[in-house]
């Protein structure tokens, strides 16, 4: 069928012809002519294809393209280099970093495009066009991808909207009555011509209806059409061609953006991943279910039904409600896994967190309130400790009205607290251990309630004075034996220190205004580390953060991303592999911007190393020459992290090595030292991972002097 228009493509993109545009109504068959000139035309170049979702965006668009260009060039470190688009200048960072996301991706394309061979071409087929904006925007932006791509790089887009502006055109029409012919003597040769006129009359040559009703007709070729409702009835044909086991698994799952056998099994109780999957393989074969290619997270296939058909099962659907919670439930838990033990939980949770709020909101018609989205969450039933770990990776994207995240993480912490209280001690160093925890926990409960408008029972000064209290009542020191209860009393001393400072950062100006900064100051002098040593410190830092922008291009980035997440939906409609994809662009983009701050900074090596100097000499102010040496230490390890063959590591290191020296004569007056100096190590010291995963993040841009 429609030979004429499929070759007439074809030897267009033949002759050069870069951009072609397919469009059509709904059903028409744009989709299958996609599929079937991407399966003719791989035969002779590289070719991907992309599904747009309702919600997508013309910056998801390019960002997807972007990685699947890389993909079919090859990931060359010198091309990802050249795509990633970071320059290391004096002055502020420049990490490639842009609030036009869009734009930042088609520089990136346009630059990789660039190095596509003419000997092997790349098409892109991107279905469903229409979906990505208004009409107006969606052309706007097809123009000016359209003259970001290099000449070997071809762009071949289906859609309802027009796009005369492509170097190519076809519009796909219905059936006229001898194409319609032709479509059902195909499967049957010896219809008769009134069978053919009944079906034309009724279905006005429309190609979804049609193969609806061939698949359905199975070896009936009468075709006996009701004059009324027509489309339904084929429908409802259809779906009765189906076995019970496939009707029944495509009914149950109508709700569902996306099908594949994890999300499927878990959304229906009776159905295992391998039923799921032997089902998927057989309702691949059908007309209404397409294959969208693999996940990115699980390997698995996943495919889609046709939107027309969906829209007939979901107004069938008996309980959605029960759909929506399964299938919630399901992208809380892949989001714990992802979360559990991460350093960087608000970056790694938002996908199944975004995917699952598009089912609650389902539930809810719309934003379920604070107290309906935690019991959601109860439905779980996670332990406590693995609830408050799925809610720090949560709360930041949970769809509660307003914006109550903080609302919803203070809620969970006091909860968690009270648990913690609860538990019963089996031995001394369980007490010691819930006692120490608890506290941790208030402070964070503290922390927490400034950024809520809710009007707790227990204020954050009064958590802040409690806490204070059962520091003092609690004998921290007398679980230690007698030998090291000295230093022991570290522990409730640097517990008083965390609630002064965190007390004094919250509480109004004015409020109790400077009491607890001098208390922290009084902690610490016991340690040796005196006030005018650490304003010292924290003057240097203020300078030094003023003249480097890295923080506001964090910040900026990081919002205009999350525009781009939170603006994508209908959120049920939201494609997982982009929602991962951007997450993995973000965290990569994080890891990029932080590695350039620090390249910059160390590059400017007299700057930096006057900061650092500066440090150096407000601490060994302070009694304890400890600090000092610590201070060198962590400097020069940071320098090996980012510069490893640079002069100024080796001087700091030398610098660190003096002061320790220093600290051991300090400690021979020292009846029992906290720490001593010989287990301090200068040339190793333990960073988190995310530390190191920043410092590799660009290994090319390595400083060597």
């Amino acid at each position: 069928m429609r030979e004429d228009e499929f070759y007439s493509v074809l030897q267009a993109v033949d002759d050069g012809v870069q951009t072609v545009h397919i469009s059509g109504q709904p059903g028409v068959g744009k989709s299958t002519f996609l599929e079937d000139l991407e399966d003719e035309l791989s035969e002779w170049y590289r070719t991907r294809v992309l599904y747009v979702r309702e919600g997508n965006t013309p910056t998801t668009l390019s960002q997807d393209l972007l990685i699947e260009a890389r993909d079919a060039v090859g990931t060359l470190s010198a091309l990802i280099n050249r795509a990633t688009g970071v320059s290391v200048g004096i002055g502020p960072v420049s990490g490639g970093v842009s609030t036009d996301d869009r734009a930042r991706h088609l520089r990136k394309l346009a630059s990789l495009s660039e190095s596509v061979n003419e000997y092997k071409r790349l098409i892109f087929f991107v279905d469903d066009v229409h979906k990505l904006d208004e009409p107006e925007v969606t052309r706007d932006f097809l123009r000016e991808l359209s003259s970001t791509l290099g000449e070997n790089v071809h762009l071949i887009t289906a859609g309802r909207l027009t796009f005369e502006d492509a170097d190519y055109t076809v519009h796909l029409e219905t059936f006229s009555r001898e194409e319609t012919a032709n479509y059902l003597q195909e499967e049957y040769p010896n219809v008769d011509d009134e069978t053919i006129d009944g079906v034309y009359e009724n279905l006005e040559g429309h190609p979804y209806y049609l193969g609806l009703l061939r698949e359905a007709a199975g070896d009936d070729s009468t075709f006996e059409l009701p004059t009324e409702d027509t489309r339904d009835f084929i429908e409802r044909a259809y779906l009765d061609s189906m076995s019970a086991e496939e009707e029944e698994f495509i009914r149950k799952t109508a709700g569902l953006a996306e099908l594949d056998e994890a999300i499927c099994s878990a959304v229906l109780d009776d159905v295992s991943s391998t039923q799921a999957r032997r089902i998927l393989d057989s309702l691949s074969t059908k007309a209404v279910v397409q294959e969208l290619g693999r996940s990115e997270d699980t390997g698995d296939r996943v495919f889609k039904v046709h939107d027309l058909f969906q829209e007939f099962l979901y107004e069938q659907l008996d309980n959605p409600e029960q759909l929506h919670r399964a299938a919630f439930q399901y992208y809380a838990g892949r989001l714990y896994d992802e979360v559990e033990g991460s350093e960087a939980p608000m970056l790694e949770g938002f996908v199944y967190g975004l995917l699952g709020n598009a089912h609650l909101e389902e539930i809810y018609d719309g934003d379920p309130e604070v107290e309906q989205f935690r019991e959601e969450v109860g439905r779980l039933e996670f332990e406590p400790h693995e609830r408050l770990q799925l809610m720090f990776g949560y709360a930041p994207y949970a769809p509660t009205p307003g914006d109550q995240s903080a609302t919803l993480l203070a809620l969970e912490l006091d909860d968690y607290t009270e648990w913690i209280r609860g538990l019963e001690p089996e031995d001394d160093g369980e007490e010691l251990k819930f006692e120490f925890v608890g506290v941790l926990f208030d402070l964070m409960r503290a922390t927490v309630r400034p950024n809520t408008d809710v009007d707790f029972e227990e204020s954050s000064v009064e958590i802040y004075e409690s806490t204070l209290q059962r520091v003092e009542d609690f004998d921290f020191v007398a679980f230690f034996d007698e030998d090291e209860q000295d230093a022991a009393q570290i522990i409730p001393d640097m517990l008083r220190l965390c609630v002064h400072v965190s007390a004094h950062r919250d509480l109004e100006k004015g409020e109790r205004d400077g009491e607890h900064l001098a208390a922290a100051y009084d902690v610490l002098e016991k340690y040796g580390l005196n006030r005018v040593a650490i304003e010292g410190v924290i003057d240097n830092c203020r300078e030094l953060a003023e003249e480097y922008e890295a923080g506001e291009q964090a910040e900026e980035m990081i919002e205009g991303q999350m525009e781009e997440f939170f603006g994508q939906f209908d959120q049920d409609d939201a494609t997982r592999n982009t929602l991962i994809r951007m997450q993995s662009d973000l965290y990569s983009e994080m890891m990029e911007l932080a590695n350039s701050a620090f390249t910059a900074m160390i590059s400017e090596s007299d700057r930096l190393l006057e900061f650092i100097h500066e440090c150096g000499d407000s601490l060994e102010q302070a009694d304890n020459p400890f600090f000092v040496a610590a201070w060198y230490s962590f400097a020069a390890h940071v320098y090996r992290m980012f510069a490893p063959n640079a002069d100024s590591t080796r001087e700091l290191e030398e610098a660190a090595q003096h002061y320790a020296e220093v600290r051991m004569e300090y400690e021979e007056d020292l009846n029992n030292p906290i720490y001593e100096i010989e287990e301090f190590e200068v040339y190793d010291m333990d960073f988190p991972d995310l530390m190191n995963e920043i410092a590799s993040s660009d290994g090319d841009r390595q400083l060597t002097e």
